[in-house]
């Protein structure tokens, strides 16, 4: 019987590890590294603010500890300009894999495979485990409320999305884009034949900016929205850089972002980086932000924050791409086939391991940096074991995630 039971759980191990090898012989090596990143930072972020006197990640509204004032105006000026590029470039590399995928599957089977892939995990998320998670939480002291409150009012006035609004975004544009390319009835790869310039990105952040001032008007920034919160406030650079990717698909980005391009935007980034740092930092420190003008509306805060997020976020995911393809290409000992098959399913768990890491530190008598700092590592490294064990043990979870 032992004997037996070992060879069953060795078999179902090669049989896991065999299926690890086959999915990462599909893939891009620079890309799912690059994704692996781009969720670790992403987690980290969500840890660090969480101790933060900003409300971006909900444990800021029950945190027990607050970081210093410093230590605040210090992320938001070195740490902030990059943070604004990780969902923008994450569509940019959706984008650039679309057209491909599209082509391949034809638009019925490519939409049906979106509906698993990104729909069922963002119904699931959506309805069930981020309600049921936030409505347990309160601030020390503070019973819990209704679980239906928080069902149909976590999100404002709807329901709240928590980190999954970026795969509904998704969701949308991509069947937004399959059910165009069938009404047009054109393929794929018949479409944009223009080569990206500089210039022709920095007509993008403009068409990004006037929109996205404009839309602010009626959704600031991490404001409350109707029936469900997706962010609609950051649509407009989402929607730039997804088609940024379909297009570029088209002129080789997805091997090689060309080398003089990605050195302008090295330079465009790094100054409207800085622009944006010191404007945020010295904001902070003079605390003119405290009265919000910088989310929305006709004033001069709202146009200076807007031109230069749309400006970063547009040209500055062109360049870390690039730099990507450089150098995250070749071997590298952390980088294993199932680091990178754990990568979708740790940002959508982050949550409860970030939020359950944060509670069980409540009680500790430690400055909120170390609790930051202690929250952002174990909750990188415990999200992406979580998500791997899930794909592992938990029947049918591997094909959705």
């Amino acid at each position: 019987m032992g004997e037996r039971t070992r060879n069953r759980r060795g078999s179902s191990a090669d049989e896991n590890g065999r299926a690890v090898e086959e999915w990462s012989k599909q893939r891009l090596l620079y890309l799912d590294r690059l994704k692996v990143l781009l969720v670790a930072a992403i987690i980290a972020a969500h840890g660090i603010v969480g101790y933060a006197d900003v409300e971006f990640w909900p444990y800021a509204q029950m945190r027990e500890t607050t970081l210093a004032e410093a230590t605040t105006i210090g992320l938001l000026a070195l740490v902030g300009p990059f943070a604004l590029l990780m969902i923008p470039l994450l569509f940019l590399v959706a984008g650039l894999l679309t057209p491909g995928s599209l082509e391949r599957k034809g638009p019925g089977r490519y939409a049906r495979d979106r509906l698993v892939r990104l729909g069922v995990p963002f119904a699931v998320f959506v309805l069930a485990l981020w309600p049921a998670l936030i409505w347990r939480i309160n601030p020390p002291g503070v019973p819990p409320g209704s679980y239906w409150w928080e069902f149909f009012h976590g999100g404002g006035w709807g329901l709240d999305a928590g980190v999954m609004w970026f795969v509904g975004v998704l969701l949308i544009f991509s069947l937004g884009y399959a059910a165009w390319t069938r009404w047009r009835g054109r393929r794929p790869s018949e479409l944009g034949h223009r080569n990206v310039s500089l210039g022709g990105l920095l007509l993008l952040a403009l068409a990004v900016t006037v929109t996205t001032f404009l839309l602010r008007l009626v959704y600031e920034y991490d404001g409350d929205e109707y029936l469900i919160d997706l962010n609609m406030y950051q649509w407009p650079q989402c929607m730039a850089m997804f088609g940024l990717g379909v297009v570029a698909s088209r002129h080789g980005w997805l091997t090689a972002v060309p080398d003089q391009l990605r050195r302008r935007c090295r330079t465009a980034t790094l100054v409207a980086g800085a622009a944006f740092g010191a404007y945020m930092g010295v904001g902070a420190a003079l605390g003119t932000f405290d009265a919000g003008t910088w989310r929305g509306g006709v004033n001069l805060n709202a146009l200076t924050f807007t031109v230069l997020e749309s400006t970063v976020t547009v040209v500055g995911p062109v360049w870390l791409l690039g730099v990507a393809q450089r150098h995250l290409g070749r071997p590298l000992r952390w980088a294993r086939p199932a680091v990178g098959r754990s990568a979708y399913g740790a940002f959508i768990v982050q949550g409860y391991v970030l939020i359950g890491l944060a509670v069980a530190l409540r009680p500790l008598p430690l400055p909120g940096e170390a609790k930051a700092l202690l929250v952002a590592v174990g909750g990188v490294a415990g999200s992406f074991v979580l998500a791997w064990l899930l794909i592992k043990r938990v029947p049918g979870v591997g094909r959705v995630l």
